[in-house]
Formats: structure tokens, C-alpha cells, sequence
């Protein structure tokens, strides 16, 4: 008798595991909105330390875009001059102190384009071989020594190579560009330190273009949050952030024109394809949307 509920045994079984509903849409897209929440973590405004020591691939732009602080003002505050050069394991202070009046650094600002876009010759010193007396003819006189001389060389006699120069605005409005295809997924919230920007959802490998001509002040993966990031400078006042991407197409120091493909779309940082976008103003997070309409 045992033997005849083996077989039904075994069908409740079977229809229990079947019966199980697959996870709802709702309840995957919770799943990833929490998982993009923790990226979103480290885009967190935490307080800003007094002093920041320099690591490897930064730059004063993203020193400056981390804790929003205008590159002029953390050039100013630290006493560094165009093209505003650091090194790693060097302290820079991020607040200036009590007795601290800043200059205009509009001028250096400008040196600062200039510099960028010119590339001057290259040159080298060079010190003389010395001259190998042990085969030469013995001579009663003592040789006279001479003083040597620095002699300048210059390493190619063909005129140096320079890119194509972009100009930048000083001022004015600029003429932005949508940057990819795609919904906005979420929108800025001056209120919300995650949202400094848009997300703009869109296909794995999609272009990225360049909103507006400028140069490029940061290329690389090196602030927590943003993944494959890259910045641009457009004038004194604006840059533009274009963050998680799959690939970037271009390097600190290039310059781009509005429309270029800068990089390709992707989910570096985070775990949905999307291009995070923003814009600063001053060095401080501005709604993109104010300034460009899909």
C-alpha cells in the first residue's frame, strides 16, 4: 500500500517546483537599483578634507571635480601656475586658509589654453666627450686645458609638429550638443550629492560625442563612482563629465571639436549601460538640461 503513494509523493513534488514563479521585472529592477545605489556611494558628498595627497594619474581638474572645487581656485589656493603641473605624494590644500586672498586667474587661465595647444621645440644640453689622449704623440708641453663649453643641440632639424589648434570661447555662450542617444533615466538634483549629473540610458558600444569643443583635462578611472571617465574643458567657466563608458577614444591634453566621438557607451562603475553626463559651472555641478534638450 506504502508503495502506491511513492508516485504521488513524487508529482507534488515536481508540481511545487514547477509552481514557483519566475522573479517578477519589479523585483529584478530593485535588485539593480540598489546595486547602482552602492556606486552611487562613492559619489557621496563627504565632508572635504583640509589637505589631499596627490596619487598617481590625477590631475588638478579632478582633484577639482571630486570635491567640486574650481581647478582656479585649488591653483590659487596652493600657488600653482599654468598648465597647473603636479606630482604624486604632493599636499595640496583643498581650503584656503583664514588669511587667503585670491587673484584673478583669468590670465592664467588663458596661458594655461595657450599652453596646451602650443607645442614647443625640443631641445637638449649636452656635455662634450672627453677627448682620449693615450694614443696621441707624447709632446714636451704640458697640455693647456681649456674650459669646456655647453653646447646646445637641437634634436630635429624639421620644424616641430602641432596639432590642429581648437579655439576655445573665453567667454560667451556656448553651443551645446546632445551627447549620446538614448532616455534619461534619472535626472540632476542639486539637493542630492548622487545626482550631480544625468543618466542617459543607451546601447553597450554606442557613441559618445563630445558636447561642445575643448580640450580634454581628464581621461582615465581613477574617481571612485564614475567608472571609464573623461573631462572636458570648454572655456574659463565650463567643463563637461561624461562617465561609466566601455572604451575612451581620446588622452589628457587632446583637443576635440563639438561632435566628436570621444568614447563609447557602457557600464564601467556601475551594472546598467548608461552615459553619466554632467556639466560644472565654477567648478560646481550645474543641471545639465538648463543647457541642452535632447
Amino acid at each position: 500500500m506504502a508503495k502506491l503513494w511513492w508516485p504521488i509523493i513524487i508529482l507534488l513534488l515536481l508540481s511545487a517546483c514547477a509552481s514557483r514563479p519566475p522573479a517578477r521585472v519589479d523585483e529584478i529592477n530593485t535588485r539593480q537599483q540598489s546595486r547602482q545605489a552602492q556606486s552611487l556611494k562613492h559619489r557621496k558628498l563627504t565632508p572635504t578634507p583640509l589637505y589631499y595627497r596627490v596619487q598617481k594619474g590625477d590631475s588638478l581638474y579632478a582633484i577639482g571635480f571630486r570635491y567640486d572645487i574650481d581647478y582656479r581656485q585649488l591653483a590659487a589656493i596652493n600657488n600653482i601656475k599654468p598648465p597647473y603641473i603636479i606630482r604624486p605624494n604632493q599636499r595640496l590644500r583643498l581650503k584656503p586658509a583664514a588669511n587667503h586672498q585670491q587673484k584673478p586667474e583669468a590670465q592664467q587661465n588663458k596661458a594655461s589654453t595657450r599652453a596646451i595647444a602650443q607645442q614647443p621645440a625640443i631641445t637638449a644640453q649636452t656635455e662634450p666627450k672627453p677627448i682620449n689622449r693615450n694614443n696621441s704623440t707624447t709632446s714636451q708641453n704640458p697640455p693647456t686645458e681649456t674650459p669646456q663649453q655647453k653646447t646646445t643641440v637641437t634634436v630635429s632639424q624639421q620644424p616641430a609638429k602641432t596639432k590642429p589648434v581648437v579655439n576655445l570661447p573665453q567667454s560667451g555662450k556656448l553651443n551645446w550638443l546632445w551627447p549620446t542617444e538614448g532616455k534619461i533615466r534619472t535626472t540632476f538634483s542639486g539637493s542630492n550629492p548622487a545626482r550631480k549629473g544625468i543618466s542617459i540610458r543607451g546601447q553597450e558600444g554606442q557613441d559618445v560625442k563630445a558636447t561642445e569643443a575643448g580640450v580634454v583635462v581628464y581621461s582615465g578611472d581613477g574617481l571612485l563612482g564614475y567608472g571609464e571617465l573623461i573631462i572636458i574643458k570648454h572655456n574659463d567657466s565650463f567643463l563637461s563629465a561624461y562617465g561609466h563608458n566601455k572604451k575612451r577614444h581620446v588622452k589628457e591634453g587632446q583637443q576635440v571639436k563639438r561632435g566628436d566621438v570621444i568614447a563609447q557607451l557602457g557600464s564601467s562603475g556601475t551594472n546598467v549601460n548608461n552615459l553619466h553626463f554632467e556639466i560644472r559651472k565654477n567648478g560646481q555641478p550645474v543641471n545639465p538640461l538648463d543647457y541642452v534638450k535632447p
